[in-house]
């Protein structure tokens, strides 16, 4: 099938940004949307697996937030260990939201949603379609070359990954939306530099198949809750995940490391992924170490993964009728899954008022306030909340004001709802005891 001739906006990336850009678009009356991919299909595996509250908000606004939470585990306390000892729980009931719960989901459950939706509107994704070339200089579009790539060897040699290019497509777009991840080809194109905003670093992945649950909490209760430890200054997480999984992450120290895979691959394939130190053993110890209030089952590994993160944000998300949304703008640290679930947001916001531009309702000056906004909201998140957040709890718990960054970065809430459930801390906090 090939592209249509006139395409009014291009989304360049179907992960669950781009899907949620295109179904806004969509949604707001703009048909003639195309969504590109340079895989060959959607993602098998899921590395990021939760929805905040404010973007289960934003995702009912589009009709599918009531699909994510038939498929998801609902999450409704965060609990902070140190160590075996019990320090704090936050309750996310006392959010203002319409779902005040942290929604448990794969990512490609996310996706597979997102695409239905989008196939009730005739829209489908472009797989094996790459963006080789933009010229935003043109007034009136986006001067792009997209690249049909074929996995035979017909077509010209133009070496690709998973095949030749099959064809190329010359199009004049008004508006590009990229949303294709943290290589993002539409930021290189326009020449933006992403800069580091903190250290990087390597996280252990472990997904456990069959019911796998902490010690000292009722079944039910414990699969709503999601737990966050601090050893040694490291910090791990434990996710209950839908139909009796869990997630168990580890941060590493850099220097001990296993080697961490710098591309995420969309292909449903887990055994390349393997690294020989993730094994049962391992996750034995780090467990033992870490999470000594859960005893690991043996035989329960599915798969593991060691993940390079970064902290990282791009020096524009955009200009003229190119905008990023998502890790094509930044990358953060993955336990909050803050990355993803702003990009959500992002492309609600950036989509919505592309709709506006296409209608004529407003000029195209004013998606630089989009720009704007976005850059100043990713400077202003963790450090600065942080500080406050510890000196609130500095008298009433020097543990926690120590470790308010870290939490904080955790958290898997909006930012400012991360501060405001932070600073209920003291109120909120348990008894120091073991379970």
């Amino acid at each position: 099938m090939s592209l249509k001739r006139t395409i009014d906006a291009l989304v360049v990336g179907a992960g669950p940004v781009g899907l949620t850009a295109a179904l806004t678009l969509v949604r707001g009356g703009h048909r003639q949307v195309e969504i590109i991919d340079e895989a060959e299909r959607r993602t098998g595996l899921s590395y990021a697996l939760a929805l905040h509250p404010a973007t289960l908000d934003g995702l009912e606004k589009l009709g599918v937030a009531a699909a994510l939470i038939a498929r998801g585990n609902r999450i409704d306390r965060v609990a902070i260990y140190d160590g075996a000892i019990r320090k704090a729980e936050l309750a996310l009931g006392s959010l203002d939201r319409a779902h005040p719960f942290v929604l448990v989901v794969p990512q490609s459950e996310l996706e597979a949603v997102l695409l239905a939706a989008l196939a009730d509107e005739g829209v489908e994704v472009r797989w094996s379609h790459r963006l080789s070339r933009l010229d935003a200089s043109a007034g009136a579009g986006v001067a792009s070359s997209i690249d049909r790539i074929d996995s035979d060897s017909s077509g010209y040699a133009v070496a690709h990954a998973s095949g030749v290019v099959g064809k190329t497509f010359e199009r004049e777009i008004p508006l590009v939306l990229g949303a294709d991840g943290h290589g993002s080809l539409v930021r290189r194109q326009l020449g933006i530099e992403r800069r580091a905003t903190g250290l990087s670093g390597t996280v252990a992945v472990f997904e456990l198949d069959g019911e796998s649950l902490p010690a000292g909490l009722p079944p039910d209760e414990a699969r709503r809750e999601l737990r966050i430890t601090f050893t040694g200054g490291l910090r791990s997480v434990w996710w209950p995940l839908p139909g009796d999984r869990t997630r168990l992450g580890f941060e590493l120290q850099a220097e001990n490391g296993p080697t961490a895979a710098r591309h995420k691959s969309r292909l449903p394939s887990i055994v390349p992924w393997l690294a020989s130190t993730l094994d049962d053993r391992k996750l034995s110890e780090l467990a033992a170490e870490r999470m000594p209030w859960h005893p690991i089952p043996s035989g329960r590994l599915m798969w593991s993964v060691a993940v390079r993160f970064e902290r990282a944000l791009a020096d524009s998300f955009g200009r003229g009728r190119v905008w990023l949304a998502g890790d094509a703008a930044h990358l953060a640290f993955p336990f909050g899954v803050q990355s993803m679930n702003e990009g959500i947001l992002e492309a609600q916001d950036l989509a919505s008022r592309c709709g506006r531009v296409l209608a004529g309702a407003e000029p195209l000056a004013s998606l630089e306030a989009y720009g704007d906004e976005r850059l100043a909201r990713w400077r202003a998140l963790a450090r600065p909340m942080a500080d406050g957040a510890a000196q609130d709890t500095m008298s009433s718990d020097p543990w926690l004001a120590a470790h308010a960054a870290g939490i904080l970065e955790a958290l898997p809430v909006a930012a400012g709802e991360a501060a405001a459930l932070f600073a209920r801390i003291a109120s909120e906090s348990a008894p120091s005891l073991s379970v």
